[in-house]
This record gives structure tokens, sequence and C-alpha cells, in this order.
């Protein structure tokens, strides 16, 4: 009996108990059970409990010839009306689902758009939140505030790859940093890091916590506090990345002045 054909049958919704059963049958003929449960290498008890099930499935008949009951195997084409059973019950099912489709979408779109919070801490945790943005789709690439001398000191190796990286992905960044001569470091290297860097009076703005904006995200990183926090929110975001554009057209004048 070719497994096979065993397999076939069980994609059809058999066990494949059934399915050796059906197949035992369909090559002797008629049959009562013994012989046939000695064809299938299945017990006798087994083998007639199989039967009443394949009976109910109409891919068996019975009969009764001088007291003893037999069983023959329907048509193979029964399984074309199994299949046209099958297709009728999934295409109730779809109607359901469509009727009900709507009210679950907006179940569904009141968790996505419900705003989510991430809280690390360490220097491992600060690691996650930069590997989370090297996933920005925004097509304005990252806005973001750097403490660059804090950076370099407490993640610079891991920095400069991150950097290398993020320019492979063809993620741009935009960053307003102070006017320190690690900022101007950073400054000559805005081709090779895909970046554009404006400068700002580091008297005024020198602020410590690293702030990304990408996405419908915020993080926040804070390296001498060694933890870090990402607000995933659309309209936050959305306000903040205004607030942050107000902040780099101003930066043009000052960054103007400035000679690397």
């Amino acid at each position: 009996m070719e497994k096979s054909f065993i397999q076939q049958l069980e994609q059809l919704g058999l066990t494949a108990d059934e399915a050796v059963v059906y197949l035992a049958l369909l090559e002797i003929g008629t049959s009562s059970v013994t012989p046939l449960s000695s064809v299938a290498k299945i017990n006798r008890t087994a083998c007639y409990a199989i039967l009443q099930t394949l009976t109910e499935k109409r891919l068996v008949s019975k009969s009764l010839q001088r007291g003893k009951q037999y069983f023959a195997p329907a048509d193979p084409t029964r399984f074309d009306e199994i299949l046209a059973e099958k297709q009728r019950k999934l295409d109730i099912w779809e109607t359901r689902v469509r009727a009900i489709e709507e009210e679950f979408s907006k179940v569904y779109m009141k968790q996505v758009n419900r705003p989510n919070m991430k809280y690390v801490e360490g220097i491992e945790g600060l690691i996650a939140l930069y590997e989370d943005s090297l996933t920005c789709q925004d097509p304005e690439g990252i806005r973001t505030y750097t403490c660059v001398n804090k950076l370099t000191e407490v993640l610079s190796t891991y920095s400069r790859n991150y950097f290398e990286r993020r320019a492979r992905r063809g993620i741009k960044a935009r960053v307003i940093a102070p006017d320190t001569p690690e900022g101007r470091v950073l400054k000559k290297l805005e081709r090779e890091h895909f970046r554009e860097i404006r400068l700002v009076p580091p008297e005024e703005f020198d602020f410590s916590p690293e702030i990304y904006l990408y996405d419908n995200k915020f993080s926040v990183m804070s390296f001498n506090e060694k933890f870090g926090f990402m607000v995933e929110s659309q309209e936050t975001v959305d306000a903040l990345k205004r607030a942050w554009d107000l902040a780099w057209e101003w930066a043009e004048s000052y960054d103007k002045k400035v000679i690397v």
C-alpha cells in the first residue's frame, strides 16, 4: 500500500488508519471485517470502529448477507463530494468572517495605535535602543539631539560601528550637537557617515541625554544615569519632530559660522 496514497487521503481529511482501511477495502472489494483487518494489518476491533466512521463519511457502505455484515468501498468520486462539502463550509465561514471583520479591525487598530513605552537600563539597554533605530523607515531619516562627547566616551567602539552600519543601510541622520571639539570631529565625517550635522553654542545647549526621533518613535538615552526609554506614539512623535525642525532651522545660522 503506497504511502503517498495514504498521505493524499490524510490531506482530504481522513486519519492514517481510515486511509489504510479504505485503501485495503478498495483493493479487495466487498469484505467482512476479519479478512479486511488482516489485509489492513489493523486488529479486528479497531478495524470495525474505523469502518463505522468511514460509513458515516459515506466512503463505505454496509450490507447484511446471510446474517453477516459486509462492507464495500464507495466510488472514489465520493471525494469530489467531500471537497465540495468542505468548500461550502469554507464559503459559509468566509461570509461570517467578512461580516465581523470590520469590527475586529476596529478593535485591532485600537491596540496598534495605543502608545507603547519601553524602559531600559545599563549599557546593553542603551545599545538596544540604538539598534532599534537601524529599523528606521522614515524617508526623512533620524532626527537627533546628540551629546557627542558622552556618546564617544561611553560607547566609543560601538558608536563607530553603529555609524557605519546606519550609513550602509542608507538611513540618513540629521544631528543637532553642541559645538565642541568632539562635535567638530563628527562634522568632518558627515559624508562618510551619511549624516548632516548642525552645531549649536555649547554654553546654551550642552544637553546630556541623546534623543532620537524617527518613524513613530522617540528614544532618550542618558549616558550619565545609564538608562533610556523609547515611546511609540505617532501623535507625540509628530509634534516633537515639528519642534525639532524649528530647532534645526535656528541652528543653521550658527552652524554657518563654524569652520572645521
